[in-house]
């Protein structure tokens, strides 16, 4: 009886969902500006496994190709408040569209220069890195413009949930591409179809009509909202957690024996991510304790990692388990900064959560980089679970205590 009772609910929660996404959808210029922002953003997803194999495939080593790949991911998440501060300037039509085209050329003469010099790769490398478009940013900042009030947290749900499928199949699409045309065209490739994705989103309706907000120079800008720098933090430390997990996963199917184990752990780690963002679409709670209850869903899943099972089939399940809390997490932060900063700054202060998760990665994969040769990959998901409470605990140490009232306050009559 109770399973009779809970079905007409279940089944109209999957409804609202689907409702809510069908009109977020059907809503004039959505459809061609998220595509054309996932598909924009697919070199942040699969150039650096790109510019990893076109070098080593040229005999250059592995560490070299490493750092090459290091020096494009860093430059491409140092980049974004700059670029997105030039979007809130000067508009997203002449930014997106400029910067994608010299991060175009860069990559493009990366794959051609690679045999020949060290040096002028890590330069491409940075120059491509460096001028990354912000789409995520900007993206962003045109959600208001596009959907109404009662839609957006839909829209926002959609687009975490969709770049978490966008970051699981980069890597894929990358192997098909050296499959087919080899190293070197696959790199090549990876930066003419994100720069195809740009330009159909600057193109569009919405990012023509962002023309900007000149205004005298303010070097902080959007850092001085104080609930833009709380959030950055916090998912600095949320990076961390990821790229910890980047480095966990390889190592574990290492030991494990299994060659294709890493990639099914963080494909499972983006599938998760995938299904809470459509979660995160049907939920209406908001305010900092739904943040909170993300955070620690966030923490709690990484927890039966640490055992770190020998079974392929169980930890690939496990893996799920705190990607399912990560789109709800992003949402709710980005919902918070949209509140928080003027719509003149919207894109520069996305852009800096970006760029706040990028250094959490590099650092979080350096950090376990040093860890786990001494410990193994269960240590690993402890730090990224310990850096998740971290996160968590720094959200209450951020948050503004209530004021205590004084006696005569108090104690005055209500009438008075």
């Amino acid at each position: 009886m109770s399973a009779l009772i809970r079905h007409p609910t279940a089944a109209s929660s999957r409804d609202d969902v689907a409702a809510s996404m069908r009109a977020v959808l059907g809503t004039p210029h959505v459809p061609r500006v998220l595509t054309g922002s996932l598909v924009g953003r697919l070199p942040v997803a699969a150039a650096p496994l790109a510019i990893l194999l076109c070098l080593a495939d040229t005999g250059s080593g592995y560490v070299w190709a490493s750092a090459v790949a290091a020096i494009y991911g860093l430059a491409a998440t140092i980049g974004q408040p700059a670029l997105g501060r030039l979007a809130d300037r000067y508009g997203q039509k002449a930014t997106l569209s400029g910067s994608a085209s010299v991060s175009c050329v860069a990559l493009v003469a990366l794959a051609v220069l690679q045999p020949h010099a060290h040096a002028l790769c890590a330069v491409a490398a940075a120059v491509a890195g460096a001028a990354t478009p912000p789409l995520e940013g900007a993206l962003r900042a045109l959600w208001p413009r596009m959907v109404p009030q009662h839609l957006q947290q839909a829209a926002l749900g959609m687009d975490v949930a969709s770049q978490s499928v966008l970051f699981a199949l980069g890597p894929l699409l990358v192997t098909a591409l050296v499959s087919l045309s080899g190293p070197t065209a696959a790199l090549a490739l990876v930066g003419s179809i994100g720069l195809v994705g740009t330009w159909t989103m600057a193109s569009s309706g919405p990012s023509r009509s962002q023309h900007g907000h000149p205004r005298r120079g303010d070097w902080l800008g959007p850092l001085r909202s104080r609930e833009l720098r709380a959030m950055a933090s916090v998912l600095g430390l949320v990076g961390v957690c990821l790229g910890a997990q980047n480095v966990a996963a390889p190592v574990w199917a290492q030991q494990d024996g299994s060659r294709a184990g890493a990639g099914l752990l963080l494909g499972a780690f983006s599938a998760g991510s995938a299904i809470g963002g459509v979660i995160f679409t049907r939920r209406r709670e908001s305010g900092i304790r739904a943040l909170a209850l993300c955070l620690l869903a966030f923490t709690l899943g990484w927890i039966p990692l640490v055992a770190a099972p020998s079974q392929l089939w169980l930890m690939t399940a496990l893996a799920v388990l705190p990607g399912l809390a990560l789109s709800p997490l992003l949402g709710r932060v980005f919902e918070r900064v949209g509140r928080a900063v003027e719509p003149a700054w919207a894109t520069e202060a996305f852009s800096w959560l970006v760029t706040a998760v990028g250094i959490g990665s590099a650092a979080g994969t350096a950090a376990v980089g040093a860890l786990i040769d001494r410990t193994g990959p269960s240590a690993a998901y402890g730090f990224a679970g310990a850096c998740a409470a971290g996160a968590l605990s720094l959200l209450a140490f951020q948050q503004p205590r209530p004021r205590k009232e004084s006696r005569t306050h108090a104690t005055a009559p209500v009438g008075t």
